[in-house]
């Protein structure tokens, strides 16, 4: 089944543009399904950065963080795609999200990185 970012999209647009708004204080937010559906919402956001970030993942859920990082070298603004797979989700349930990640990214069109739970970053420039 096509996962359903129409449902909650103006939250999920909303979000998004905090995150990209190099004026707001918000630099995460993340996604998750409700319940067992295939629809996404906006499950928290925050200023505290990755560190932050980290503790709102459950490892339960499937989820999608999107945050804003600094570039250390440039000074400039990255944006980082985090895709989680908690170990307490099931199989069929993972199987089923894995086909999800790409209309994710697709919705989070400023996308520069891309970094699975399992610790593989890609460069996607």
């Amino acid at each position: 089944m096509a996962v359903n970012l129409s449902k909650n999209g103006p939250a999920l647009t909303a979000a998004y543009k905090e995150v990209v708004d190099e004026k707001s204080n918000t630099n995460w937010a993340l996604f998750t399904y409700e319940g067992n559906s295939d629809d996404i919402r906006l499950a928290e956001k925050g200023d505290g950065g990755l560190e932050e970030l980290v503790e709102e993942l459950n490892s339960g859920k499937v989820m999608y963080a999107f945050c804003r990082v600094q570039d250390p070298n440039s000074g400039l603004p990255k944006y980082v795609l985090i895709n989680w797979t908690g170990e307490g989700v099931k199989d069929a349930r993972k199987g089923i999200c894995a086909n999800h990640v790409s209309a994710m990214a697709n919705f989070l069109k400023e996308l520069l990185l891309f970094a699975v739970s399992g610790g593989s970053c890609h460069n996607k420039r």
